[in-house]
């Protein structure tokens, strides 16, 4: 009997170039995904992590699954494929509670730590400075109490430091944060109790994008950084001063947030040559004089929140540039002490959403074309002496109360407004 080799050969050939590769390629995704593959936790990682959790509160058994030697079932771990190492520890909003234990602090391989959210009570350990090898650490939304310790300068890969929201953190800002990384990227140090002024050597720190020392009492005159920033937040604290100029982020800064402080002066045009910002807030300052009419921001600003503060003259013609597809979402110089009637060229600011107005000495007229605005959708024009307003149909709510409005239009009775509080208005209803 004679063999067809052909048909015997061919198969294999297929065989060989289409479904081999498909298994190989199977087995290789099979093998990449964390989800799948069995990492052996390394012994002494495993012993020290079971130490940790037997002394930890854990009302919600959020570390229940902290059992075998695979390390991918454990939840919030990461570990080196290779070696079983334990390189990353995220125990973000898990209810746990106690004393972070310094067995921690012996995960030498350690490169990311997140604790945050939880209820630690206790110093940060001064063996963190031990992990050599971290680049992000979270302990924010604790209750981790004294200073941060010096140790922590030994840290010379960190990329991330955030220890927000520990009310008992004091103590001044440590000088030694602005020279001890060469990488540091991001410093959130808000919602703490620290004292004192900004340390100088942060205001020269290359790699600095995100800074924010928010909400704490922090106090002196403000000065200008010399890095390109991403996201600067002072706001709530002590600062005093005038508005620095910040001209090393006039490229790259998006929000910047120096509200309730104690800011004096005017406002400085150079604040508009921050061509990438989205959202400043200097509300709740002691911010004076006129604006300038050069004071102009571009069409990237969403948010500008001026109020509460003592800005006097008329308002700005023009406050910012705008498109049809960009431009201020939210405009707030309410509780200044600005006079004359509401500029036309307000009605230019097609994106406008919100529109915060009240306690000013504004007269005249409420320029009909607001009405033509169609994202508006809340109107504060209360505590001014404002006479006459038209048909302001998208609106959902609108507040004209302690004005001198004289005319009731019978659109005021719209199915689409909310509310409308008219409030103290001299209102009268005009003649049908």
């Amino acid at each position: 009997m004679e063999i067809n080799w052909v048909s015997v050969v061919c198969p294999w050939k297929v065989f060989q170039l289409h479904v081999l590769p498909l298994l190989f390629l199977l087995v290789l995704l099979r093998c990449s995904s964390p989800c799948q593959c069995v990492v052996d936790l390394d012994p002494d990682d495993k012993a020290l992590l079971l130490a940790f959790k037997s002394r930890v509160q854990d009302p919600s058994q959020s570390l229940s699954s902290w059992v075998g030697t695979n390390c991918t079932s454990w939840s919030g771990l990461t570990c080196e494929n290779r070696t079983g190492r334990v390189v990353s520890i995220n125990l973000t909003n898990m209810n746990l509670s106690g004393k972070v234990l310094p067995k921690l602090c012996k995960l030498s391989f350690l490169e990311d730590m997140n604790l945050s959210h939880n209820n630690f009570t206790c110093p940060i350990p001064l063996c963190f400075g031990n992990l050599v090898s971290l680049k992000a650490i979270d302990l924010s939304h604790n209750r981790f109490l004294g200073v941060v310790p010096d140790t922590l300068m030994r840290l010379r890969n960190l990329k991330e430091l955030v220890l927000n929201g520990n009310r008992d953190l004091r103590g001044l800002v440590p000088g030694w944060l602005g020279n001890f990384s060469t990488n540091l990227e991001k410093l959130d140090l808000a919602s703490n109790s620290f004292c004192g002024e900004i340390p100088e050597s942060l205001l020269y720190l290359k790699p600095l994008k995100y800074l924010d020392l928010g909400n704490n009492n922090l106090s002196g005159n403000l000065r200008d950084f010399g890095q390109s920033l991403l996201v600067l937040n002072l706001g709530s604290n002590q600062f005093s001063g005038t508005l620095p100029c910040l001209s090393a982020s006039a490229q790259s800064l998006n929000i910047l947030n120096m509200a309730n402080n104690s800011i004096v002066g005017g406002i400085p045009t150079c604040v508009a040559s921050l061509q990438a910002l989205t959202h400043l807030n200097l509300s709740f300052n002691h911010l004076k004089y006129a604006i300038s009419p050069r004071l102009v921001f571009s069409e990237n600003l969403l948010v500008l929140d001026l109020s509460n503060n003592d800005l006097l003259g008329p308002l700005p013609h023009k406050i910012a540039e705008t498109t049809d597809k960009s431009g201020l979402v939210l405009l707030d110089l309410s509780h200044n002490q600005f006079s004359g009637e509401i500029p036309l060229r307000i009605t230019e600011l097609k994106s406008l959403q919100a529109l915060f107005l009240s306690h000013n000495l504004l007269t005249g007229e409420i320029p009909a074309r607001i009405g033509n605005l169609t994202y508006l959708q809340v109107i504060d024009l209360s505590h001014n002496l404002l006479s006459e307003l038209d048909a302001l149909d998208s609106l959902k709510i609108l507040d004209l109360s302690n004005n001198m409005i004289s005319g009731f239009s019978p659109w005021l009775r719209t199915n689409s407004m909310e509310i409308y509080p008219i409030g103290y208005s001299h209102l009268k209803k005009s003649k049908q």
